[in-house]
This record gives C-alpha cells, sequence and structure tokens, in this order.
C-alpha cells in the first residue's frame, strides 16, 4: 500500500452495526464494521478467526466485518442442537 493510499486521520471514524436474526435457529449476529469518516478509508479486524461462530466472534474473509454472535440480556439463545455452530476457514 502506498502512502497516498493509506489513511492519516485519527479521529472522526464511522462504525456501522447491522444486526441479524436467523429464524431457523432464534440466534442474533451483529455485523460491524468501520471505516474512516474522512476520507472512507475501510479499518480491518485484526486477531479473530475467519469464519463464522454462531456462539462466538470471528471475520469476514476480507478482515473488514467483524461477526458477533449476540442476544438480548437475560435471554438465553436456543442452542443449535448436535452439529457444527458455523465455519472455519483457514488461510495457506
Amino acid at each position: 500500500m502506498t502512502e497516498k493510499e493509506r489513511c492519516s486521520h485519527t479521529v472522526a471514524h464511522f462504525a456501522a452495526v447491522r444486526i441479524d436474526h436467523m429464524s431457523d435457529t432464534n440466534e442474533f449476529m451483529a455485523d460491524v464494521s468501520i471505516k474512516c469518516e474522512k476520507c472512507g478509508h475501510p479499518f480491518q479486524f485484526i486477531g479473530l478467526p475467519l469464519g463464522l461462530n454462531m456462539r462466538g466472534a470471528a471475520m469476514s474473509v476480507d478482515g473488514q466485518t467483524a461477526r458477533l454472535a449476540i442476544a438480548p440480556v437475560g435471554w438465553e439463545p436456543h442452542p443449535l442442537g448436535i452439529g457444527p455452530t458455523g465455519f472455519g476457514v483457514k488461510a495457506s
């Protein structure tokens, strides 16, 4: 990435949060993305596994969206039952 392509702004960032409800499992996910409000340059998340985790946190393959399992306070989501709760992507 060249210096011209880099965002050098340290204030005024915009976070977008989209809440998804999976009607088949009655669970919720929050998709979070962040960008610079001044130039629009996207941020990427660091340290989350790639993929989807219905009982935790993961990020999109490009790292620009965090996928977070959420539930209303005092309410436990119904378990998915036997089987996987998401998927992972391993970079090679």
